[in-house]
């Protein structure tokens, strides 16, 4: 049987159509498989410098897919690895630059270990990153401003290392960061004010570093802003008014900084939302707000070691509050009546620390003192000098920065 011209052309485009998705199909297997290889031999990499005493890296042979590791997790579909934490492994050594060849990378957890060196510049070649958790290790050098390229970035943990420099302003580009934590390094120069272009900014924490200057006026434009903890550097000025605007603020810390100026009347109306409000060791003045009862849900205050004066208002509304430090200051007028702060206390039966020490407070110590507040089982009392604390409070260490 002899087949016509368009029989024969019929068929050749068949034919021709079947072998182009045979070369595609081979071409995505063929993409896999390097990229599956890639991801292994970059594994291998990363085991090669590190000691490992506790085996964690055991699995990590031939015998077993990568995929199949400890520590390691891949995608279903293409069976890359989307996720490294080997966290609390007592690992030891430096991090592999081949680390920046897990293209699908979306999670690096490495957080108390012993890394040491330089975090590697090829960390911002992993552009789907979400988490990358660093802290408590040694790590040494600068941040690499190249992590500001991984701009799928959520959360950047860097806390208690070596690190120094300054802070990479580039970082203010991660439009998706909600958690930004360095506290406890070496790093030095002022909080970048592009930091207040992290829209989607939850908690940033700078505590135990060199930083100085000024807290930016832009940090008040974050308005999902729920944690700002910088105590113990050398930050000075006031704090900016844009600060007050941040209605979602639960905790703001600050001690142990130059900061100085006068709390705003209405703090308690703006910040509804304030647990944990830390300004002690600073240079601020004034009146502490009547309007501080307002933020009910406030737990732990403390204003000590600054410069207040007048009467301390009712904290009657404050009836979580656990910690109330108000010593070294100047506050009281020398009169009978300084201490009536104390009487609404003794509803709060959540105190557990109470100071006010070195102060002008005049009067007598109020009775509650010994009757109402049950859960206070020793105090100093000498000159209206004197400090309470509960045996809860004494096992546990008071969050003061």
């Amino acid at each position: 049987m002899i087949m016509s011209k368009m029989e024969i052309s019929g068929l050749s485009s068949k034919i021709l159509y079947s072998l182009f998705l045979l070369i595609i199909q081979f071409s995505i297997a063929s993409c896999l498989l390097v990229g599956n290889e890639t991801d292994r031999l970059s594994l291998l990499a990363f085991k090669t410098q590190i000691s490992d005493p506790l085996g964690k890296l055991s699995s990590w042979n031939e015998s077993l897919h990568f995929c199949e590791w400890s520590g390691v997790i891949c995608g279903r579909k293409h069976r890359r690895v989307v996720e490294l934490d080997l966290h609390s492994s007592q690992l030891a050594g430096s991090l592999s630059p081949h680390i920046g060849n897990l293209s699908f990378l979306r999670i690096l957890n490495l957080e108390i270990n012993s890394f040491s060196y330089l975090i590697p510049q090829e960390l911002g070649r992993l552009f789907r990153i979400q988490e990358l958790s660093l802290g408590n290790n040694t790590f040494s050098g600068e941040i690499p401003v190249n992590i500001s390229r991984c701009t799928n970035l959520l959360s950047i943990g860097l806390a208690s290392n070596n690190l120094t420099g300054k802070l990479p302003a580039e970082f203010g580009s991660l439009s998706k960061l909600q958690v930004l934590n360095f506290q406890h390094n070496h790093l030095f120069g002022e909080i970048p004010p592009s930091y207040g272009n992290l829209s989607e900014l939850q908690i940033i924490r700078g505590v135990r570093n060199n930083l100085q200057g000024g807290i930016p006026d832009s940090i008040g434009q974050l308005k999902r802003l729920a944690d700002f903890t910088f105590g113990v550097n050398s930050l000075s000025g006031t704090i900016p008014s844009s600060i007050y605007n941040l209605s979602s603020l639960v905790r703001f810390s600050v001690p142990v900084n130059q900061l100085y100026g006068i709390l705003p009347s209405e703090l308690g109306l703006l910040l509804p939302n304030l647990e944990t409000f830390l300004i002690h060791s600073n240079q601020f003045r004034g009146l502490i707000p009547s309007t501080l009862s307002n933020a009910s849900k406030t737990s732990n205050l403390q204003l000590h070691n600054n410069s207040f004066t007048g009467k301390v208002p009712s904290l009657a509304g404050l009836h979580n509050l656990r910690n109330l430090l108000l010593h070294f200051n100047n506050l009281g007028n020398n009169k009978d009546d300084d201490l009536g702060f104390l009487y609404p206390l003794a509803n709060t039966t959540s105190l557990e620390v109470l100071s006010i020490t070195n102060n002008v407070f005049g009067g007598v110590l109020p009775e509650i003192v010994s009757d109402d507040l049950k859960n206070i089982i020793s105090f100093c009392f000498d000159f209206l000098v004197f400090h309470y604390f509960t045996s809860k409070s004494r096992a546990s260490r008071v969050d003061s920065f």
